[in-house]
Formats: structure tokens, C-alpha cells, sequence
């Protein structure tokens, strides 16, 4: 998927967590449910969307910051992860899943990027390069959606009108 794709589907999850923090039981309950942390997780989940192509200086999140993006795409590039070829660490779930464990029991204000992130990996799931996970042992790919392609966008929102969709039958209470 693109940077547009990411963009979209993280917003809209981040949106969605945070309308339906208060109406939750569980899981969520134990994050406030303050115009604040409302923000943080639409912020999180815009940012956390698009982060993880940091490791890819042509990317979208590559070109908003480029120092960081080079410094790491370089380092990325003595381990052959290049181009199509950059997913890394940063698109490794097990990773943003430890963090949003972490954010969670310790900092709430920071599971919006998290969430955000672990979205921008499950649309690179549909597309044949997959993600890695467990740091590169395993290789997890759902699908064969090539990024950029009109089936991307169409599948990206499809996913995003699922969410959409979900978050407000649980916000009035239908789910």
C-alpha cells in the first residue's frame, strides 16, 4: 500500500479507538477517556500509520524526515533491505505489539501510535513482500496486493469503512 493508504486506515482506526474508549469495558477502560487522550490516539494513529516507511527515504514518511530516513535506509542497506526490499525491524508486529504492551501498562498516551503502527502493518500483510515477524524469522503474507495498485486503494477502503463502520456500532452500543 501507499503512504495515502496508511494515512487513511490509521486515522480512521485511531478515530475509531478514540470515540469508543469510553464505551468499552475491559481492555480499554483503563485508558481515560479525556478529550486528550481522544486526540493523542487520532494523532497516534495518523503518525503511528506511516512511521514504520521511515526505514524508506523515497516513501512518504521517508520525505518528512529526511536526516532520519537516510541515516536509517543507509543502515538498512548493509542488511540488503532496500526499495521494495526495506521492510526491516520497523515492519516487524512484534515490535509495535511489545510497545503498545508497554504503552499501555505505562504511558496510555502512546498506544494511538502503536495502534497506528500495527495498521500500516496489516495492510503490508496483503501485499507479497509480507512483513517479517519475530524479528525475521517468520515471514507473514496474506495476500498479493502490489502497493500503489487501484486494488490497494479499493482494499484499503474497504478495510477502512469496515472500521468506520464497527467503531460506530460499538460507540451506540449495537456491538
Amino acid at each position: 500500500m501507499n503512504g495515502n493508504c496508511h494515512f487513511v486506515f490509521g486515522t480512521a482506526l485511531g478515530t475509531v479507538i478514540a470515540i469508543s474508549i469510553d464505551k468499552v469495558s475491559g481492555i480499554l477502560s483503563e485508558i481515560p477517556a479525556s478529550s486528550e487522550m481522544q486526540t493523542l490516539f487520532i494523532l497516534g494513529g495518523i503518525i503511528g500509520g506511516i512511521f514504520p516507511d521511515i526505514d524508506n527515504p523515497a516513501s512518504y514518511m521517508g520525505k518528512l524526515s529526511v536526516p532520519v530516513s537516510t541515516w536509517i535506509g543507509n543502515i538498512s542497506k548493509k542488511f540488503g533491505k532496500t526499495g521494495k526490499n526495506h521492510r526491516g525491524i520497523l515492519h516487524d508486529p512484534a515490535v509495535y505489539l511489545i510497545g503498545l504492551i508497554l504503552a499501555y501498562q505505562h504511558c496510555p498516551a502512546w498506544c494511538g501510535f502503536f495502534v497506528g503502527c500495527l495498521s500500516h502493518l496489516f495492510l503490508d500483510m496483503f501485499n507479497p513482500s509480507g512483513v517479517p515477524f519475530l524479528f525475521g524469522v517468520k515471514h507473514l503474507h496474506l495476500g498479493k496486493i502490489i502497493s500503489g495498485s487501484r486494488e490497494s486503494v479499493i482494499f484499503t477502503w474497504i478495510c477502512t469503512a469496515a472500521v468506520l463502520t464497527a467503531g460506530l456500532l460499538v460507540r451506540y452500543h449495537v456491538l
